[in-house]
């Protein structure tokens, strides 16, 4: 994310940093139902392996165009395609982290644990490309993120878990049918329904700063190519402090207000950057936002699972079979 930013924005400004981060997602947006409700239909271990392969494979050929000055719209497609195949491997990481669990306060311990990893990522990996921009260039940052994503694939390789037993495999042309009736349950299940509104609007809030992240760094602090990397980072930090500040909430308890908490804490840091645009206070800010990416993301994965336990316990076994998907 860090070095297509920087990519973009040297090729056409904030308005590039805009467009391609949307069309980076936009096949996503389709490919997350129809994707997940296929990855359902084969081993999660076998999907998320995929996932991190055609990853790399897109991540290094984008790499090659840049470091031989290749079609800046060929990187674009490239890393659309490996934004797509990542689109499929959360919702499988998550689907597989019940069956490793054996109680409710393991899956909950496992996602502050996960969101720990997720934040010590944040950190390390922009911090990672600041430095490869400062002594490199972006070319040197996707080939790093591909060798990463061979890394992870391999790490996959290793695990070995009970594979619950599965039934005849469905016909393919239900998946639309069982997406609709997905998001038909949001409406009738409304803890469920909430949750999801609430991770909507952090996850529209995490676009814009997308964007305003390399514009803050080029054009409002002036600090470089790395600049990025190194805001990047910061939320990183603040993620980190997040993540270990809420394993105090293990016990899942108000864990709806943590949420609630969480996506504020993305809102209002990115208004007082604009507000305070000194690099102190920026740096501040994204810290903030940070914390509130960690308590959104244990909080989400937590209380997800939980409500729609509870809502196809209350529901007739057909809306049951809805949220099963």
């Amino acid at each position: 994310m860090v070095a297509l930013g920087v990519v973009a924005f040297r090729d056409g400004g904030a308005t590039a940093v805009g467009l391609v981060a949307f069309a980076r997602l936009a096949p996503s947006f389709i490919l997350a139902p129809i994707g997940t409700t296929l990855a359902d239909r084969f081993p999660r271990d076998r999907v998320l392996v995929w996932s991190c392969l055609i990853r790399a494979a897109a991540t290094a050929a984008a790499a090659l165009l840049l470091a031989g000055d290749g079609s800046k719209v060929a990187v674009y497609a490239l890393a659309m395609l490996g934004t797509a195949a990542f689109t499929v491997f959360r919702p499988a990481h998550s689907a597989l982290m019940p069956a490793l669990s054996v109680t409710p306060l393991q899956l909950t311990s496992a996602n502050v644990v996960r969101g720990l990893v997720d934040s010590g990522s944040t950190l390390l990996g922009p911090l990672l490309a600041a430095l490869l921009l400062d002594v490199g260039s972006p070319a040197a940052v996707s080939a790093a993120a591909a060798a990463l994503s061979v890394a992870s694939g391999a790490l996959l390789l290793r695990l070995s878990y009970e594979v619950p037993p599965r039934g005849a495999p469905q016909p393919l042309q239900r998946i639309v049918r069982e997406t609709a009736e997905g998001f038909r349950a949001l409406v009738r299940f409304r803890d469920a329904g909430l949750l999801f509104g609430i991770a909507l609007g952090q996850a529209t809030t995490r676009g814009f700063f997308n964007v305003f992240v390399v514009v803050m760094a080029l054009e409002l602090l002036d600090t470089g190519d790395s600049g990025v990397g190194l805001l990047t980072a910061a939320v990183g930090v603040g993620a980190v402090a997040g993540s270990l500040g809420a394993s105090m909430l293990v016990t899942g308890r108000r864990l709806a207000v943590v949420v609630g908490i969480g996506v504020a804490l993305w809102g209002m840091p990115l208004t007082l950057s604009g507000l305070l645009p000194y690099e102190s206070a920026v740096l501040a800010a994204m810290c903030a936002i940070g914390v509130g990416n960690a308590l959104v993301d244990i909080g989400v994965f937590t209380c997800l699972p939980g409500s729609c336990r509870r809502s196809c316990l209350r529901a007739p076994s057909a809306r049951s079979r809805a949220w099963s998907r």
